[in-house]
């Protein structure tokens, strides 16, 4: 798969389910005291993006593992082969950009082999939607709150993906991919390895990320 394939496979897909989300800010602030609200826009939203995620894990994760077992394969079987090629997957941060709005670490759990929340409210509204947990129904976990952090878990995913096919084969020509697939509306916290080479553009620095991924930490 090449750079144009992929930004038609999966980027501008991405793109439009960002645009969606952030389309409702006008009517719903995106804001913690909105955590809790929820609306059959988000519910779609959630679908969609938790089913992207699916998709996404994997063709990755076959990739990084080809004994994996697609036709059984689900997020408990993701999660060992994220955390054995990527330590790094699961610390990763995101921030909002433009809103004043806690910075999001949606994969944080399965350092540990759970799923994620909104992993498990995603799947209680797609198989029993019309039941009750912690006495509300499972509907109302449709919330603002869900729906980004599954937003950024995808982001998360789509940059490693990218970085994985592009930015890690030396290749000069796709040293700057990631910069041309980089979201407006979030950012990845830890990734601070961007460089100036030769003029305004940011270029990607393969070693520092390579570096990143080994180290886990710190990428300055």
């Amino acid at each position: 798969m090449d750079v144009l394939e992929f930004r038609n496979t999966y980027w501008n897909y991405y793109v439009q389910l960002e645009k969606d989300f952030f389309s409702y800010s006008p009517y719903c602030e995106i804001d913690p005291c909105n955590d809790n609200a929820f609306s059959v826009k988000y519910l779609q939203l959630l679908l969609s993006v938790c089913s992207e995620i699916d998709s996404i894990c994997k063709t990755l994760c076959k990739i990084l593992d080809e004994n994996l077992n697609l036709d059984k394969a689900g997020i408990y079987d993701y999660m060992p082969i994220l955390n054995k090629n990527y330590p790094t997957f699961a610390t990763e941060k995101v921030k909002i950009l433009n809103y004043k709005y806690r910075d999001l670490q949606p994969w944080k759990s399965i350092s540990w082999r759970h799923a994620p929340n909104w992993w498990q409210c995603y799947n209680e509204i797609k198989h029993h939607r019309d039941e009750q947990r912690n006495g509300k129904e499972n509907y109302k976990y449709a919330n603002q709150k869900n729906t980004l952090e599954a937003l950024c878990a995808l982001y998360i995913l789509v940059e490693y993906w990218a970085a994985r096919n592009f930015a890690t084969d030396q290749a000069e020509e796709h040293d700057h991919t990631l910069q041309r697939l980089k979201s407006t509306k979030l950012k990845l916290v830890n990734w601070n390895f961007y460089l100036t080479f030769m003029g305004q553009e940011p270029w990607f620095c393969v070693d520092l990320f390579n570096k990143y991924l080994r180290g886990g930490n710190s990428c300055e």
